[in-house]
């Protein structure tokens, strides 16, 4: 079953130094970066909207390349707080359950699950965008591993080897 995740946008960028140490448009497009390269919300079938207070149009972001080529809905609340407009999306949802709003805003994140979204706190959140670059650097070293015929040595194998050839050849001092 596919997720919809719902971003307090400014809430994540004032929890991460690398964004809210920025410009505001800066910060913005960087998140919208992260999201992007790092895939946090996992699935190509989970959906991602990121949602910012105020207006598109103050501060040129939407002249970002990042925000424009992004596979993330960007969606500014004009009128009202991005909390409002992510509590209102989380009632009107037929499945409140498939919808996870990453926010470590307390009262959103209680009325959100009230309502039966699931809630992600950021470190969560920006922490899933780092494993899945770890689980790619593990995919290449274990590519590494192959041999000839592209069978993998499983890491735990492969120890045993090294310890076997240890036991063998390396002598020991008395």
């Amino acid at each position: 079953m596919s997720r919809q995740f719902l971003v307090d946008g400014y809430n994540v960028m004032k929890k991460v130094p690398e964004l809210c140490q920025r410009r505001l448009e800066d910060g913005r497009a960087g998140l919208v970066r992260f999201i992007r390269e790092r895939r946090p919300h996992g699935s190509e079938g989970n959906s991602i909207t990121v949602v910012f207070d105020g207006q598109e149009d103050i501060g040129g972001f939407w002249n970002d390349a990042a925000a424009r080529e992004a596979d993330v809905r960007i969606v500014f609340s004009r009128g009202m707080s991005a909390d409002d407009h992510i509590r209102g999306a989380v009632e009107q949802a037929p499945d409140p359950e498939r919808i996870i709003c990453v926010t470590d805003d307390r009262e959103l994140a209680l009325a959100c699950r009230h309502r039966g979204a699931r809630i992600w706190g950021v470190d969560e959140f920006m922490s899933k965008g780092y494993k899945q670059e770890m689980t790619a650097a593990r995919r290449l070293e274990d590519a590494r591993r192959r041999d000839g015929d592209g069978k993998v040595i499983p890491q735990t194998l492969a120890r045993k080897i090294d310890q076997e050839f240890e036991a063998l050849w390396v002598r020991k001092k008395p």
